[in-house]
């Protein structure tokens, strides 16, 4: 590892959405934010270069914590003077995490380009992991509006009414700040319990000035059943490589450039941007053009008239059959078509096509799975209809609510890998061929 002449003081806090983790970790993160201002005030800086690392908060509890410590600083290849803060990615696709090195600068960039776009600066409900970049966005947004954050304690997962007394005390608790809007930054997962428990709660969601809405493709159907209930809903896209969200609905943040590169995958130019990874062998790829700096990434995207859609990564795009098909549009079609209301698609190795494409869906069961997939077929082609269903209870997701596309393969995987009579109830494949496509 290569460290500059002053050696850091790596910090731990700890991550979660737990009261105690969250004043911890907000403690941290505001003593940074407390630096950052005096240096960019008055040019004095810090004479420590402490480095703030939100982990799980297993790993810092006093008896393990100097472990986990030196844990951390084996994983870590380089450290750039720059970094004040490192973050894990969820590694929901790969399955391997990576840890970016993050500026204070950055995050603040991040912070004050999303209040300029949702309006103002505001006060932050907590509701998502503040170890995952898009809890600790909310965290830094508080310092950067000089509000102190509003907790609510998640950690067993969601509670309408942990989240409803958030909200409450963001209205009526104590230092409430008429002179801030209010905000929330949730999951899809999230934002759809919240609609289903209704009543007191959807009432406070409807009083507040932005939800920002990420960590995963949105569902268009949740997006119009928030809007119509009267919730200024907001999608986000972004990765823990730039601070957190840079495009909102569809329109890049102040400062922000995305354009598609020759294959269709972003490049982004941010003041938010990572320093470096400071894991594995490979550090960022950056490309410059001119004198401004991009980050290559493995989203594809369509960029027209100032408007980014986001198709997907093109490490989860399935080739089956010589086609490339992309599992964000075949799940939106499944969610438009039929009465399903969860799903994920996924790419499953297979001698015959390359891969198959494989929905994991939340239901009862597959009896009408060979429905799914001709509907599917009717507005797609029929050539890009799932090849197999397999129902499940829930789907597997990470912390951050991210479905676990590592872990979902491995579930079709293991199906495919039975015979066919030992084979659950819940999985169906369709027996086609290529001629009959």
């Amino acid at each position: 590892m290569t460290v500059p002449a002053l050696a850091p003081e790596l910090m731990l806090v700890p991550g979660g959405t737990s009261a105690l983790a969250i004043t911890r970790t907000y403690s941290a993160i505001h003593k940074l934010w407390e630096f950052f201002e005096r240096e960019e005030k008055t040019g004095q800086k810090r004479g420590r270069w402490i480095v703030v690392a939100p982990r799980p908060v297993a790993e810092c509890y006093p008896p393990v914590i100097a472990q986990s410590t030196a844990e951390l600083e084996q994983r870590l290849r380089r450290l750039p003077a720059e970094v004040d803060v490192i973050v894990e990615t969820s590694g929901s696709t790969t399955g391997q995490p990576r840890l970016v090195g993050l500026s204070y600068g950055a995050l603040v960039a991040s912070a004050r380009a999303t209040h300029e776009a949702l309006g103002g600066p505001g006060r932050w409900i907590v509701a998502l992991p503040v170890h995952h970049i898009a809890g600790l966005m909310t965290l830094v947004r508080c310092c950067v509006a000089e509000a102190s954050p509003i907790i609510a304690e998640l950690d067993a997962g969601f509670d309408a009414d942990a989240l409803t007394r958030a909200c409450r005390s963001m209205f009526s608790g104590g230092g409430v700040r008429s002179d801030l809007r209010a905000y929330l930054a949730i999951v899809p997962k999230q934002l759809a319990a919240a609609l289903d428990a209704g009543g007191e709660l959807l009432d406070y969601l409807r009083r507040l000035d932005a939800i920002l809405v990420g960590g995963t493709q949105v569902p268009r159907q949740l997006l119009q059943v928030a809007r119509e209930a009267g919730l200024r809903v907001h999608t986000s896209y972004g990765m823990t490589e730039t601070s957190g969200g840079v495009v909102y609905d569809g329109v890049p943040l102040p400062g922000v450039e995305v354009i598609a590169a020759e294959n269709g995958c972003a490049l982004i130019h941010s003041p938010s941007l990572l320093v470096d990874y400071l894991d594995g062998e490979a550090g960022a790829d950056f490309i410059w053009q001119g004198e401004k700096k991009f980050l290559r990434t493995a989203d594809q995207i369509i960029s027209e008239g100032g408007i980014v859609q986001v198709l997907g990564r093109a490490d989860d795009v399935i080739i089956s059959g010589g086609l490339n098909i992309s599992p964000a549009v075949v799940a939106d079609a499944l969610l438009d078509v039929t009465e399903l209301t969860e799903v994920a698609v996924v790419g499953v190795a297979d001698d015959t096509w390359g891969q198959l494409v494989a929905a994991v869906v939340v239901a009862p069961g597959v009896s009408s799975a060979s429905k799914w997939r001709d509907l599917v077929g009717e507005v797609l082609g029929r050539e890009f209809a799932p090849q197999a269903f397999l129902a499940v209870a829930a789907l597997p997701l990470t912390d951050l609510g991210k479905p676990n596309r590592s872990v979902l393969v491995e579930l079709v995987k293991e199906q495919l890998g039975l015979p066919v009579a030992q084979r659950s109830a819940n999985f169906w494949v369709k027996p086609v061929v290529k001629e009959e496509l």
